[in-house]
C-alpha cells in the first residue's frame, strides 16, 4: 500500500488553479486590448450613442473636487482599502480585509469645450496616482510618507489608495447615452464646464471676478464666479434643443468592458497586452508545475 506525498497533491491542485486563473487573465485582457485598438476614437461633440471610446480631461461635476478619504488629496474619483496583517497561523492570509470604499460620484469629461458626464460605478479604473503605506491603526491613519514606498516591517496595517486627479487626461470606453438625471443636476454640470473653460483664461477670469484686484481669485470671488456660471448655464439650458443636452458615459448594458484610464489609448492597449502576456506566462508556468507534480505521483505509484 503506497501513500502519496500530500505536498505534490497540493502542488498539482494549486497548479490547476493557476492554469484556470492564467487563462481567465489572458482572455479577459486580450479582449480588452482588442477593444481599445478596434474601437474608433470619437469626439464628444459628434459621438453617436452606443459603445464608444472618448478622451478628454477629468473635471469635478459641480466645480468642487472630491477629497480622497485617507490622504485628503483633491480628485474626481477615489478608491481605498485597509488591510490587517494576518496572525501568522497556518490557515491565515498574509493580509486580511479590514475596510474599503470606492466613490461613485459622477464627474465630467471635457474635450475642447464639449463635455459629457461619466458615471464611474462598475468601471475598471487605471488611476493617475496610487499610494501604499503602513501603520498600526485602522482609525488613526498615518500620513502617506515618501509616496508610500515603505515595506511595513512590524506594522499591523496596510493602506492602499488610488485616485483620478483633476485635469488628468483620460481614455474611456463605455456606453454613451442621454442623461436621465434632473434638470438641476444638468445645469450644475453645465456650470462646472463653464468654470473649467474660464479657468483656462486666467486673464479674463481675473478681469471679471478679481474684485479686490490682488491678482488672484479668493474663496469669496470664486463663489461669485460659480454663481455667475450657474446663471449662464441656466440661460444656455433654456436655449438648447433637447437633443443637445448632456450625455452620460456609463457601464454598458450589454456587458461590454467599461474602462476609465489615466493613459492614452496607445498606453492602455500596451498595458492590456502586457497583462495578457502575464496571464499566458502564468498558465504555462502552472502547466509545467502541474505536469511535474503529476509525473512524480505517477512514478511513486509505478514503484509499488
Amino acid at each position: 500500500m503506497y501513500q502519496t506525498n500530500p505536498f505534490y497533491l497540493a502542488v498539482a491542485v494549486g497548479g490547476g488553479a493557476g492554469i484556470l486563473t492564467g487563462l481567465y487573465i489572458f482572455f479577459r485582457r486580450w479582449r480588452q486590448q482588442r477593444l481599445v485598438e478596434d474601437t474608433p476614437a470619437a469626439r464628444i461633440r459628434s459621438a453617436a450613442q452606443g459603445y464608444v471610446r472618448l478622451s478628454g480631461r477629468a473635471q469635478a461635476a459641480d466645480g468642487k473636487a472630491l477629497r480622497a478619504p485617507l490622504t485628503g488629496r483633491r480628485c474626481v474619483w477615489w478608491t481605498f482599502r485597509i488591510q490587517q496583517r494576518g496572525s501568522g497561523g497556518r490557515d491565515s492570509m498574509p493580509w486580511r480585509h479590514n475596510g474599503s470604499g470606492t466613490s461613485d460620484q459622477p464627474f465630467l469629461l471635457i474635450d475642447q469645450g464639449d463635455h459629457c458626464l461619466i458615471e464611474p460605478e462598475g468601471a475598471e479604473v487605471e488611476p493617475s496616482d496610487r499610494k501604499v503605506w503602513y501603520g498600526n491603526s485602522a482609525d488613526d491613519i498615518p500620513p502617506a510618507l515618501w509616496g508610500g514606498f515603505l515595506f511595513g516591517f512590524g506594522q499591523r496595517y496596510r493602506y492602499i489608495e488610488a485616485i483620478l486627479t483633476e485635469d488628468t487626461q483620460l481614455s474611456v470606453l463605455g456606453e454613451l447615452r442621454p442623461a436621465t438625471g434632473s434638470t438641476t443636476n444638468t445645469i450644475a454640470d453645465e456650470a462646472a464646464a463653464l468654470l473649467s473653460r474660464w479657468k483656462q483664461d486666467q486673464h479674463g477670469l481675473l478681469a471679471r471676478f478679481d474684485a479686490n484686484h490682488d491678482g488672484r481669485i479668493d474663496a469669496a470671488e470664486w463663489e461669485t464666479a460659480r454663481a455667475a456660471a450657474l446663471i449662464e448655464a441656466r440661460q444656455n439650458m433654456l436655449q438648447q434643443a433637447p437633443e443637445q443636452r448632456l450625455c452620460v458615459l456609463a457601464r454598458s448594458r450589454d456587458k461590454q468592458p467599461f474602462l476609465i484610464a489615466a493613459l492614452s489609448a496607445g498606453q492602455l492597449a500596451r498595458t492590456e497586452r502586457w497583462r495578457a502576456t502575464a496571464g499566458l506566462a502564468l498558465t504555462l508556468l502552472s502547466l509545467i508545475v502541474t505536469c511535474l507534480a503529476i509525473a512524480h505521483v505517477r512514478s511513486v505509484v509505478a514503484g509499488y
